[in-house]
């Protein structure tokens, strides 16, 4: 995002750049200067072609950066969503605490969070891309791992299974039974 706002401002420079008072007056003088009518009367409607397209720049670049903008806020409505779902949630996660849970309820209030967001709190990368890092690091991890890596696994868990102490000691550490040979 950071990158789309920098190649954004970039562009917005550029055109502010081509456009200045003095930039156009020259052009125009220019273009005046030309004694050829058929001449002046094509570099005037460059000029103003030109304009025309920077305006239309100008215009896409306004509407990207509001895009922008859009992405990072939350709507009231979202905010009292967010509040009403996470508070019954923090009071089932802390039933004994009421001191720490009333903290959090104070923090997670619809006019905090609203405060916040207007200081410029985005929540969506304090928060949001935090968790979705969070949830591929955990569906990552269960994911299946490198079949040398899997082969070894067994490997030592058939080795496990063959010695009966080894096996109770893994049992009582995991509460996972192996099976045990049959000569026991």
């Amino acid at each position: 995002m950071e990158s789309q706002l920098g190649t954004l401002a970039a562009k917005l420079a550029t055109v502010i750049a081509t456009n200045t008072a003095t930039v156009i007056s020259d052009r125009v003088k220019t273009a005046h200067a030309n004694n050829n009518k058929d001449k002046t009367i094509a570099a005037l409607e460059e000029i103003i072609n030109d304009q025309v397209s920077d305006k239309n720049e100008l215009i896409r670049i306004a509407q990207a950066y509001e895009q922008e903008f859009v992405t990072q806020k939350i709507t009231e409505k979202d905010l009292e969503y967010i509040t009403n779902s996470i508070l019954p949630l923090v009071e089932k996660m802390l039933p004994g605490d009421k001191v720490t849970a009333g903290q959090i309820e104070s923090l997670l209030s619809v006019e905090t969070l609203t405060i916040m967001q207007l200081l410029g709190f985005n929540y969506k990368r304090a928060i949001g891309e935090p968790l979705t890092i969070l949830l591929q690091k955990t569906i990552e991890s269960k994911m299946p791992t490198d079949s040398t890596i899997s082969q070894k696994l067994q490997l030592a868990i058939i080795e496990l299974a063959r010695d009966p102490e080894a096996s109770k000691r893994y049992e009582a550490l995991t509460g996972i039974k192996l099976f045990t040979s049959s000569a026991q």
